[in-house]
């Protein structure tokens, strides 16, 4: 194999390697930094409903985001989730489903997700929150990140 084939393969090995990376560590919360943005989602869904919300994830932080994790139960990888609140702010759901990183986030790379959702049990107008967590560790909108909120109606 001549070498710029040599070299090809090894910037493709070592890109495919680099796109799942299990989280070992916890974060430095002072130097991570995302955006969230809702790109589409329902304004109405029934009580308990499970549906699905579109979202773009930015890294503008300094620091690769782990898309896996390096133990069974999830711990340390980097997930998109959300919080349910009332319009009067009272949390009503603070864990919601975790939709894991497709892959790992580099900083200044964006990603876009499918993010699970389950609707509160009781009808009425609320707030999605939509934001980042490292499993085990820390929100990333408590660091400061920007998260989503959105107004939906459950029935």
């Amino acid at each position: 194999m001549n070498r710029a084939k040599l070299a090809a393969a090894a910037c493709l090995a070592l890109a495919a390697c680099s796109q799942k990376t299990p989280a070992d560590k916890r974060l430095d919360e002072r130097t991570v930094a995302v955006g969230i943005m809702a790109l589409q989602w329902p304004k109405v869904v029934e009580a308990n409903s499970e549906f699905v919300v579109k979202l773009a994830v930015r890294n503008a932080g300094g620091t690769p985001l782990p898309s896996q994790a390096a133990t069974p139960d999830g711990a340390l990888r980097v997930n998109a989730a959300y919080h349910w609140k009332t319009t009067g702010n009272q949390v009503v759901v603070w864990d919601g489903v975790l939709t894991p990183l497709a892959e790992d986030l580099a900083p200044g790379a964006e990603q876009a997700l499918d993010a699970a959702v389950k609707a509160p049990p009781s009808p009425g107008m609320y707030i999605l929150e939509f934001d980042l967590v490292q499993n085990s560790a820390f929100w990333f909108g408590g660091a400061g990140s920007q998260t989503a909120q959105l107004l939906v109606e459950v029935r």
